[in-house]
């Protein structure tokens, strides 16, 4: 599914697209992505945004992701941020994939934030890689410095929980999330079944919702990593439009 978005914001100058990828979790479209590879082309994307788990943990084989990312910085500029799967893959097994991330291109973004100039708007591209639970200890500091700055902020968070009980009274412009992989199974007319973090039936496992003062997207993502298979619930690209009108 390609689902399309629109933003409006007094901060933006002219239309800018994001294309948004989540959880791939190592899944391929096609031979190296191919089929992935040329939808996005297609969209005619100004950003790339990566919001987390296209790898999985228990497999230290991540070309797929590195060998994807390498393609699509030629369509767009690609900003990451980590998701739980790249964190604890850092964290606990010395990964190298933010390193061999940037080799290829991309602007990876741990806790750190771009200003970048595009159609002469001025985003402030942030990057946040804890969950809720180390929030406090680990990305507060780097949050609250992000959150001075006056330009459109675009936040990259994998978590949507985020924003039930740390980030809802923050302004953010825009939050792009995944995780939640839609509610994994999903059930006509009612929704997700179940979210790490959330729960059952959880709220924020997709579309669009405004929470306090931030716009929030959140992906189904592309992939998965549970038992129980994705039901009822087909691999998204989510398209966002940001415009002044």
């Amino acid at each position: 599914d390609v689902t399309f978005y629109q933003v409006r914001s007094d901060k933006v100058s002219d239309n800018i697209r994001i294309v948004v990828l989540a959880d791939l979790h190592l899944k391929e479209f096609g031979k190296d992505n191919i089929r992935l590879v040329e939808q996005i082309d297609k969209l005619t994307p100004d950003i790339i945004a990566c919001v987390g788990d296209m790898n999985n943990l228990k497999n230290d084989d991540y070309s797929v992701v590195t060998n994807l990312c390498e393609k699509l910085v030629n369509i767009a500029p690609v900003y990451y941020a980590l998701g739980n799967n790249e964190y604890e893959a850092k964290l606990f097994k010395d990964s190298n994939i933010t390193k061999d991330l940037k080799v290829v291109g991309v602007h990876v973004l741990d806790d750190a934030s771009e200003i970048v100039d595009i159609k002469d708007t001025k985003l402030n591209i942030g990057g946040l890689s804890q969950g809720p639970e180390q929030f406090e200890r680990y990305g507060h500091q780097f949050f609250d410095k992000y959150i001075e700055e006056d330009y459109f902020k675009l936040l990259l968070v994998h978590y949507p929980d985020e924003f039930m009980g740390i980030l809802e009274d923050y302004p953010i412009d825009l939050a792009l999330c995944g995780h939640a992989h839609g509610g994994q199974v999903r059930i006509p007319f009612v929704g997700g079944l179940y979210a790490t973090g959330q729960g059952f039936f959880p709220k924020l496992v997709d579309g669009f919702h405004q929470i306090g003062n931030s716009n929030v997207i959140i992906s189904r993502g592309l992939g998965s990593s549970h038992i129980i298979p994705r039901i009822n619930n087909k691999p998204e690209l989510c398209v966002v439009d940001l415009c002044w009108y």
